[in-house]
């Protein structure tokens, strides 16, 4: 019974210690989110059912919100992949493609996105920090307005979305701003473009845009 009482405790200690180190990096954190996902086969498991531009877009905010980043990769176009851009202006050379399949590994590491407008700095996240950050940073699946192949907000960073992509369609979702005090200069909106394949709407970008400098 010493014996027995002697290993436990020890095996208790080790525990402990284990569970009182530093925090995981952030890198293994993602690193659990790739690996469950990845399990799931995304590209396979999940039916496409949508079957119009603002269904598709609805269901893609979905995914986004519950952070179902599995399914969300299977609207990634198969062929372009899809282009992200923190602001309205569609850098071409800057901003990161990413196909169906190099999705949801880039989770495991930090990527350079574009610039921050005003102080340029470069934009340096992890694919989820970019998520939250330029992509679902407002409940964009109860947006104030939607627009559909048309524009609802405008602001000083030039929109370029039909000449990078002439041949496709969008959606657009908009909140006019949060804070009152702020004056309308918290505006965001999310515009969801998509080009036709064998009669399916995939997404080649995702554009991000707000009040600019």
């Amino acid at each position: 019974m010493k014996i027995i009482t002697a290993t436990f405790l020890l095996i208790l200690f080790t525990s402990c210690n284990h569970d009182s180190s530093t925090s995981q990096p952030k890198q293994e954190i993602t690193e659990g989110i790739v690996k469950e996902l990845a399990n799931n086969d995304s590209t396979e498991t999940f039916v496409r059912t949508d079957s119009t531009l603002e269904q598709t877009s609805q269901r893609i905010l979905e995914s986004l919100k519950n952070e179902e980043y599995g399914k969300f990769a299977t609207y990634i176009h198969p062929i372009k992949g899809v282009r992200f851009s923190p602001y309205a202006y569609v850098d071409t050379m800057k901003n990161i493609a990413l196909s169906q399949k190099q999705f949801l590994p880039s989770f495991e590491e930090i990527s350079f996105w574009g610039h921050y407008d005003g102080s340029g700095d470069s934009i340096l996240l992890y694919t989820e920090e970019y998520i939250v950050e330029f992509v679902y940073n407002a409940d964009f699946l109860h947006a104030e307005k939607v627009g559909v192949n048309e524009f609802i907000s405008s602001g000083n960073s030039l929109n370029n979305l039909k000449e990078v992509y002439p041949d496709a369609v969008f959606t657009e979702h908009y909140f006019s701003g949060f804070n009152p005090e702020y004056e309308g200069m918290d505006w965001t909106t999310l515009r969801l473009v998509y080009e036709e394949l064998n009669g399916e709407l995939f997404l080649v970008g995702i554009i991000h845009d707000q009040w600019t400098i």
